[in-house]
């Protein structure tokens, strides 16, 4: 089956080659062996699960080809992949193939000497690589930092999805109400990228979007049981997207009673700390400076280190976490068409946790946020019930087995 390529995504796909040719040339090197399926996708468009059979893309930078070595039942899948086309593709027997058959049977006959291979590679990928004479090189970071306008505009699609996930969970929400009623969101969400899309992967688009009530709220990577509910103290929306291949997130810290005044002192140094960040958003200027000055900011206000946790940003590209990072430890300058996050935060254990998050586009003269939605206190205070409501959340729970 022939897949029609829009000619903004073709020339997109071409671009990204292009740019990796001449990263691996500028490298010193002649070729580089990828193998995540992030890389793959970057260059092809192709989504793969490798499982135990491993995907391999050979970009030669001395002749300009590309070869894509995939597993026998997944020749025609690939071969429908977006990309170039310019790819020649190769596959391996079914694993665990006889002697000789093998993905490194494959392989080893397009390795040209001095070869590069990703710093992700798997160790028994990279040790078999490695005795044949290839070494760890990221060639692809630089490429993949700054994003050109199609995937700006890719991003975009994600993050106004990521919005309308918090609009929507925010607006269900009532005192008492459960996690399970929040998590609905995903599927709502899900349904509208599904009939709103002119594509749909399903490979390379997943929707969490869910509430972390206090206290969890202060563990933001653990995961709230469906039954909890959302009663006093700072209850944490997050909104994760990945439509397409391509990520963003939105996420709101919020109250289902009246904020004591304590409360409401931490969410306005989050809304501060916050605040500053935006202001030193602009090309030139360092991700750690950033995050130190969000640090001496909270301290001032009584926040110490240890209840920070979380860098103030990440940035966004086929993944929610990747460069550049805002971080103490990190090198990475800010640059225009670079996407990250703002998000710091204050996490108080047993108690709570303070944050924002929201995608944001960094520009010439400054950023711009793609996830624009409300974030006072005054919005983010749901204290109130309908029996709209009520009703529904009751119908949820007791579908999902949820007794509460």
């Amino acid at each position: 089956m022939k897949v029609h390529i829009p000619a903004d995504a073709a020339a997109e796909f071409q671009r990204r080659h292009d740019a990796v040719i001449r990263a691996i040339r500028d490298a010193g090197r002649a070729q580089i062996v990828l193998t995540s399926t992030e890389a793959i996708f970057y260059l092809t468009g192709a989504t793969v699960e490798p499982l135990e059979r491993p995907f391999f893309l050979v970009v030669d930078a001395t002749t300009g080809a590309r070869v894509l070595l995939v597993p026998d039942l997944e020749r025609t899948h690939v071969a429908k992949a977006w990309g170039t086309g310019a790819q020649e593709i190769r596959s391996y027997r079914e694993f665990p193939a006889p002697d000789g058959d093998g993905w490194l049977d494959a392989l080893e006959p397009l390795l040209a000497a001095g070869f590069a291979y990703e710093p992700s590679c798997p160790a028994y990928i990279a040790d078999a690589l490695q005795a044949r004479g290839g070494s760890r090189a990221d060639l692809l970071r630089s490429v993949r930092l700054a994003k050109s306008d199609y995937e700006v505009r890719q991003i975009a699609v994600a993050a106004d999805y990521a919005r309308r996930g918090v609009v929507k969970l925010l607006a269900g929400t009532y005192p008492g109400s459960t996690v399970i009623e929040g998590y609905t969101t995903s599927n709502t969400i899900t349904r509208a990228i599904v009939g709103e899309q002119d594509r749909f992967d399903p490979l390379a688009t997943k929707v969490t979007v869910a509430a972390w009530p206090a206290p969890i709220s202060a563990e933001p990577h653990s995961v709230p049981p469906l039954d909890m509910t959302l009663d006093a103290g700072p209850h944490v929306v997050m909104a994760l997207t990945r439509v397409n291949g391509y990520a963003a997130e939105c996420e709101r810290t919020f109250f289902t009673h009246a904020p004591t005044s304590t409360e409401a002192d931490l969410f306005a140094a989050m809304l501060s700390a916050r605040a500053l960040a935006y202001s030193m958003i602009r090309p030139g200027v360092r991700g750690c400076e950033i995050d130190e000055a969000v640090h001496q900011h909270l301290r001032e206000r009584g926040i110490s280190d240890h209840q920070r946790l979380h860098r103030t940003g990440h940035g966004f590209g086929l993944s929610a976490h990747e460069p550049p990072w805002l971080a103490l430890g990190s090198d990475d300058v800010l640059a225009a068409n670079l996407l990250i996050s703002i998000e710091p935060g204050i996490y108080l254990e047993g108690v709570g946790g303070y944050r924002h998050s929201d995608t944001v586009l960094v520009t010439e003269t400054g950023y711009r946020s793609l996830t624009p939605t409300p974030d006072d206190l005054r919005s983010l205070t749901r204290s109130k019930s309908t029996a709209i409501q009520r009703t529904k959340g009751r119908l949820i729970r007791r579908v999902a087995g949820v007794r509460n």
